[in-house]
């Protein structure tokens, strides 16, 4: 495992994390977890660019450390008992007197006991004994501190207090220089301006308190028993919010984000890439590696989740935003990456796995019990340029609060999951939003500033937002809120009105979950959660080997597939596996994963009955063979069109699941291009795939595949189903006769350019040789105009649907729907308008769109049959319909049919009242028509409108 270790920080694609994790909870000798921990040491250390050469030592393996700033240290690792290493904190006293020149320390990963602690330093200017443990390493691996920092911090505390040992929270935590700033009241100092600019009429908005000068930009807060917890510069501070009076909570440097405080009364935050906790005085690393953190917040089962990196830019990657829950013991993080092109800013929970992403211009609502990527379906419309700041209402309402873009003023709005919809709760005269809180009242706390034009000064604000009562006037206020809580009463919703909701709903139930989904929800990427059956589902595969296993929270039982062999490769494709099935797993035919282990040595899925190869025989069926080529189909459209490759189809990779067939067996995917962690991992000219089923390209280059790769395996799927014979290398399996051999021959084509390119070309290509022809519109509308002329209505009203579904055929037009005679249009007008609202609209595409020239006499059926239309549509006050019918019939004129304009002439001189209206509107809108019924002009008869409408036009015509 040494050597994984080392080879797997250099490929960068084993997190060094999830590693420590594997190596903190194994069952390894001590030997052997002193060689692991040394190796994943190396690792961090030259992460770090610091130069590390192993040495044998009596413990196992040392390491010699060159410090960029010229200072050598030789370190040691031990993992025996707290009460067993004071041997070896004397074997070190010693070897530190003998060699004054290095540093040598001892990192003991189950600490020392105080007497160790106290054991002299020798006095050296640049030597000496120091002693790290655990929580020192971890605040390094975690991203809390650099190496050569703390290792100089503890070396200076040894020196200056003659004692090798400095605790983590001695070496962190620091005397502040100087008190907070102080908040005052808000009745005692009131804001520059009006800090409410509006406010829905059931809310109540109380400006509570506002800084004294000296305080700097606060990175966000939370609230907590009447206290508000700000993070700043220099750590976390505690406001008195009755009061406003102000105390150092934890002076540390690094940390950013709102704080997250537990039942215990333990405090979380984020600091540099990690996060850590503060209890009791003691400051303790949680969890971290987290490149751009954002977000810390609470999540199932009181877990803790963090959100960190940054959505997809511009669609060129995929990012790095990634949703972590943090374990209960070191390295034990569970990532789960998220795929949304989108600039995050923070994130709520929901409840079981779900969560809303703030974002500008769409936020989202993700599952991660059924996908990591966000559908289309999945977003809400921002209210925000800019949602920094979220408060989780309930499951399906959150709080999101932003500045505008230029500072003017800061929105608090109130988004309904359900209906995509957000109302105004509030906005606020405030040139920033530093935080968003809710207290134990149920009253929304905004943390603002109102600098104005001084920008280089903040003067931070905190405004309470409460739901009030019926009958009680919503006005705005200074001051402290009150002592009392709020009524415990729910602002009832009402969507119709947009009425603000800050309490919980009353009688919210969860839906019962899918015992699989409860797998997910529970999954925390423990190894020990599982229980597995003594002997594999079935046999050991070159990657891996799948057992049935109960897991143990939930009774249910799971497919628990682990790998052969811990090694770089191995574990770079089971995490692919992980991820493809992370990322598609919520289509029905993708196996999804419920489950893994961080370093991706195992990952849970749900237990399949068959796969494809176990009913080989009765796909030999049309019908069953049909389902299983299109299960495959759709489980590799969005795939494909993402850039993924899964490179080995084969009966085996296909999977029975309940009642459908899933593709399973991702580990030799390709990721889309620029996203796969080593190429050199398909060199060219090796080989790749299974042999028969792989295309002739995977073994030239498989790196450079394309989607075709997948098709022509397809293709063998389907010979191998049809002849029973297992398909030999490169040579195409095809059928003795029949539609498939058709199929298998253009799928497994030599060439890829000459296979259908994609799954959609492929099924049509299916379609096409298996289907029987299907009836041409223009043979099914002479059917029912025949049952039509029969007088049957339904027959009438399925016509004119189909026409109207295909308007613009110019077969249908003058082929089936002028040959309705004028009862029977009349009667389809009356029972279906917006029909022959679409067949009207279409008329300009008979002659535009269909490269058919209209005739003479096709013009005059048309003007005669759409006459009909519109003495129709008048007689039942249709409108709209009349408008286009005229619009149609003046498209029409202009092919100036003399034998047909008097016609035309003759319905507008008898058009009346609101149709006469209509006519003079549309004649208005076609100024080329002002010729051929220019005498209506001087007819007194004619209605005033029309007329008009003729002279307006005189001069318009081209």
């Amino acid at each position: 495992m040494t050597t994984d270790i080392e080879a797997a920080d250099d490929d960068g694609s084993v997190d060094r994390i999830s590693l420590y994790g594997l190596v903190h909870d194994g069952e390894a000798s001590e030997r052997d977890k002193v060689i692991q921990v040394v190796a994943l040491l190396t690792t961090v250390l030259r992460h770090h660019g610091i130069d590390v050469r192993p040495v044998a030592s009596s413990a196992g393996r040392a390491l010699v450390v060159n410090m960029p700033a010229g200072h050598a240290s030789v370190i040691e690792v031990t993992v025996s008992a707290r009460n067993d290493v004071h041997d070896e904190v004397l074997r070190l006293q010693r070897a530190a007197a003998a060699a004054p020149r290095f540093r040598h320390v001892l990192l003991s990963m189950e600490g020392y006991t105080d007497d160790d602690m106290r054991v002299p330093h020798p006095v050296d200017a640049a030597g000496g004994l120091i002693l790290i443990d655990r929580t020192h390493f971890e605040a390094i691996l975690y991203g809390l501190i650099d190496p050569e920092v703390l290792l100089a911090e503890v070396a200076h505390h040894a020196d200056f207090e003659q004692r090798p040992w400095t605790s983590l929270t001695d070496l962190l935590v620091m005397e502040p220089a100087s008190d907070p700033a102080q908040f005052q009241r808000a009745d005692r100092r009131p804001a520059p301006w009006n800090i409410v600019g509006q406010a829905h009429a059931r809310v109540r908005v109380r400006h509570v308190l506002t800084g004294d000068r000296g305080w700097g930009s606060p990175h966000g807060f939370t609230a907590a028993d009447g206290q508000l917890l700000l993070t700043v510069e220099h750590g976390i501070v505690q406001a008195d919010l009755a009061r406003g009076s102000v105390g150092w909570l934890l002076p540390l440097l690094g940390c950013h984000g709102a704080p997250l405080v537990r039942d215990d009364g333990t405090v979380l935050v984020l600091c540099r890439d990690g996060v850590v906790a503060w209890k009791d005085g003691v400051l303790t690393p949680v969890g971290g590696g987290f490149t751009n953190a954002r977000a810390l917040m609470e999540g199932p089962g009181m877990s803790v989740w963090v959100l960190a990196g940054h959505g997809t830019s511009l669609g060129d990657s995929d990012g790095t935003l990634a949703l972590t829950r943090l374990g209960d013991g070191p390295g034990r993080q569970h990532t789960h990456r998220i795929y949304f092109n989108a600039d995050v800013r923070t994130a709520g929970w929901l409840e079981d796995l779900r969560f809303f992403l703030a974002a500008p211009g769409h936020s989202a609502v993700i599952d991660l019990a059924r996908s990591s990527e966000v559908r289309p379906e999945d977003r809400i419309e921002s209210p925000h340029d800019r949602p920094n700041h979220i408060v989780v209402i309930n499951p399906r309402r959150v709080i999101t609060a932003a500045a505008s873009p230029n500072g003017v003023h800061a929105s608090v709005y109130r988004t309904d999951i359900d209906t995509g919809t957000s109302t105004l709760i509030a906005e606020l005269n405030s040139n920033r939003v530093d935080g968003l809180a809710r207290n134990t009242a149920g009253d929304l706390l905004l943390l603002g500033d109102v600098r104005g034009n001084d920008v280089t000064t903040p003067c931070p604000i905190v405004v309470a937002i409460s739901p009030v009562s019926a009958g009680v006037p919503a006005a705005a206020a200074s001051g402290p809120p009150p002592e009392v809580k709020a009524p415990n009463v729910p602002v009832a919703t009402n969507g119709a009105h947009g009425q603000p909701d800050l309490a919980e709903p009353t009688g919210l139930s969860a839906t019962p979950a899918e015992d699989l989904r409860r797998v997910s929800i529970e999954a925390r990427g423990m190894r020990k959660d599982y229980k597995l059956d003594p002997r594999p589902l079935v046999p050991a595969g070159g990657q891996g080997t799948v057992f049935g296993a109960v897991h143990k929270p939930t009774g249910q039982r799971v497919a628990f597939k682990r790998l052969n062999q811990t090694t770089t490769a191995y574990r770079a494709r089971m995490r692919r596996e992980i991820e493809a099935a992370q990322r598609f797993g919520w289509h029905q035919n993708v196996m999804p994963v419920l489950d893994f282990d961080s370093a991706a040595d195992w990952f849970v899925m749900p237990i399949a009955s068959h796969s494809a190869q176990g009913v080989a025989a009765d796909l030999a069926d049309d019908e069953a063979l049909r389902k299983l080529i299109a299960a495959i189909c759709e489980a590799l459209r969005e795939p494909h069109q993402a850039g993924w490759i899964h490179r080995d189809l084969k009966p085996d990779n296909v999977l029975w699941l309940e009642d459908r067939w899933v593709v399973a067996d991702w580990g030799l995917g390709r990721r889309p291009r620029g996203q796969t962690t080593d190429p050199n991992r398909t060199r060219a000219g090796t080989e790749f795939g299974t042999p028969g089923f792989a295309a002739p390209e995977l073994w030239r280059d498989a790196h450079a595949v394309s989607a075709a790769a997948d098709i022509y395996s397809i293709g063998q799927i389907i010979g191998w189903a049809l002849t029973g014979a297992w398909p030999a290398v490169n040579v195409p399996l095809l059928p003795s006769t029949g539609p498939w051999r058709n199929v298998v021959k253009a799928a497994t084509q030599a060439l890829p350019e000459l296979r259908p390119a994609t799954v959609d070309d492929l099924l049509l290509l299916i379609a096409v040789e298996l289907d029987p022809p299907a009836e041409l519109p223009i043979s099914r509308a002479e059917h029912l105009l025949a049952r039509v002329r029969d007088d049957d209505d339904a027959a009438l009203d399925e016509l004119v649907r189909l026409i109207a579904g295909r308007a613009g055929d110019y077969e249908l037009y003058m082929d089936v729907l002028t040959e309705l005679i004028d009862e029977q249009v009349r009667k389809a007008v009356t029972g279906n308008p917006s029909a022959f609202r679409d067949i009207v609209q279409a008329v300009p595409d008979l002659h535009s769109n269909t490269g058919v020239v209209l005739e003479y006499g096709d013009v005059d059926r048309l003007v005669t049959w759409f006459l009909t239309v519109a003495y129709q549509a008048e007689k039942i006050e249709e409108w709209d319909l009349m408008e286009d019918v005229a619009d149609a019939i003046l498209y029409l004129d202009l092919w100036d049919r003399w034998n047909v304009q008097s016609d035309i002439r003759a319905w507008f001189a008898t058009r009346t009242g609101h149709a006469a209206a209509v006519v003079a509107a549309v004649i208005r809108r076609n100024p080329d028509n002002h010729r051929h019924f220019v005498d209506l002009v001087d007819d007194r008869q004619v209605d005033h409108r029309i007329r008009a409408a003729l002279v307006s036009t005189s001069g318009r015509a081209s």
